[in-house]
């Protein structure tokens, strides 16, 4: 019996880090104990396992994807949220008869302008 089974050690009770901690670095180098890796039965429990872990990294993938879209889009979003601003103030002044309201419309749409510039230089990370 001490040829095909090893002592366990600590190591091997370890609980992945798969389970625990979902996005940590370094995942692609976990290794599960050896006694999962034994012939028999094991071996499609060890199929199993893997094809799991693999569905599992497809899904957050697939999540990351969807993230990474939904942020662009926000970006976008505030960008074209700000310039409506700007065009608001814009169509104030132009409008506006009294000369106080025609300089507050005017700073209130360089503030807008402002904002809007900003937001697409940080966007594309200059």
């Amino acid at each position: 019996m001490a040829e095909k089974y090893q002592e366990i050690l600590p190591k091997d009770l370890a609980v992945s880090k798969e389970v625990t901690k979902e996005n940590r670095f370094g995942q692609g180098t976990s290794k599960l104990a050896w006694f999962w890796m034994m012939d028999g039965e094991q071996s499609q429990l060890n199929f199993q396992v893997y094809r799991i872990n693999w569905l599992n990294t497809r899904a957050r993938r697939d999540r990351w994807k969807e993230e990474v879209s939904l942020v662009r889009h926000d970006m976008l979003w505030t960008c074209l949220w700000l310039e409506y601003h700007k065009n608001m103030w814009e169509k104030r002044a132009l409008q506006s008869t009294e000369p106080g309201k025609e300089a507050y419309a005017k700073k209130q749409m360089g503030l807008w302008n402002d904002f809007a510039k900003k937001a697409r230089l940080m966007f594309q990370g200059k």
